[in-house]
């Protein structure tokens, strides 16, 4: 794996909209917010465009996300924000160069299918945090206001080559976990909904020997259930040396026609779809679709203990280009 050079102040970042399109005043807005954390950004075209339920073209999101990586001058990449539309231009991103010209790539949610595709192929370390869009931030004219978590781990991981050591959530929110044990391996994962829908290409998840991260929003229980199953089925937990399970927001137990019917909780569809496995879980991990959120670096060594409920971040198996 290979770790790209971190960021620093007044460096120009690419803002690229690889998934849905947005209103003008949030791209305004995600603007400045790159520019708070003292960075230059260079919006691209994407950025401003609409087709439909996404940003662009396939063609045009793909030639943004390509020229960001070519463009020495460019020195990360933020993408505006999620939604849909990446598993679509998955073919049509040269590999090649940019494993050649790694940088500093950061999103989550739709940005799932890219973190696979850049950690597997390129093997490029990416991050899976807040967006230019995301709502870690209060606008007030051109003032920036930083909700602190978020924008401390955001800055940890983006300006610094120091290994985040031992996670803590937001609030002091205790970590959870289900069976017992030690795992250590390569992060990878990130939405659910995306880890599944690109199962059975050759941009599918590969977890062997790996820790597996997954978050969601939004989906029913029953919902759940059935991607956790596809993953299982897969050999997805079976393979791994470990999970973490992060936020599941606003996934709830959906009401059922029959008298008192309802989805089983989550807690229950984990216990029937992951633990089986006796692989280290841990849970309550607050990332994903929630704020405060975290950065996670996608790609890097990660140990979990079920028995302590720790998470530690380390360098281990990566190297800086």
């Amino acid at each position: 794996m290979i770790k790209p050079i971190h960021l620093k102040i007044g460096d120009k970042v690419a803002v690229v909209a690889p998934s849905s399109a947005t209103d003008l005043k949030s791209v305004q807005n995600g603007e400045l917010k790159v520019r708070a954390l003292g960075l230059e950004p260079v919006m691209f075209p994407t950025c401003y465009t609409n087709y439909g339920h996404l940003s662009a073209p396939d063609e045009e999101r793909a030639r943004d996300i390509n020229n960001a990586f070519r463009n020495d001058d460019i020195k990360g990449i933020i993408c505006l924000r999620g939604g849909y539309g990446t598993p679509r231009i998955l073919d049509m991103l040269d590999y090649d160069m940019i494993s050649e010209n790694p940088k500093v790539f950061v999103g989550f949610s739709d940005i799932t299918a890219l973190h696979v595709a850049f950690n597997q192929i390129c093997g490029l370390t990416t991050f899976h945090g807040p967006m230019a869009t995301s709502n870690y931030a209060k606008i007030h004219g051109e003032r920036v206001d930083f909700e602190s978590y978020t924008y401390e781990s955001l800055v940890k991981n983006l300006f610094s080559d120091a290994p985040m050591g031992i996670h803590k959530n937001p609030n002091e929110e205790q970590l959870k976990s289900y069976c017992r044990g030690l795992g250590e391996g390569i992060l990878i994962g990130g939405n659910l909904t995306l880890l599944t829908a690109c199962m059975g290409t050759k941009y599918e998840v590969d977890t062997r020997d790996k820790i597996l991260f997954i978050e969601e929003v939004s989906e029913p229980i029953y919902k759940i259930d059935r991607m956790l199953t596809t993953l299982a089925l897969a050999g997805k937990f079976n393979h791994c040396r470990g999970v973490i399970l992060g936020t599941f927001t606003g996934c709830e137990r959906e009401k059922k026609a029959y008298e008192g019917g309802f989805d089983l909780p989550l807690e229950k569809v984990i216990e029937n779809t992951i633990v089986p496995f006796g692989k280290p879980v841990i849970y309550n991990f607050k990332a994903g679709h929630s704020f405060p959120q975290p950065t996670l670096p996608l790609g890097t060594w990660v140990k979990i203990d079920a028995d302590s409920k720790q998470v530690i971040f380390t360098e281990s198996g990566v190297k800086c280009n």
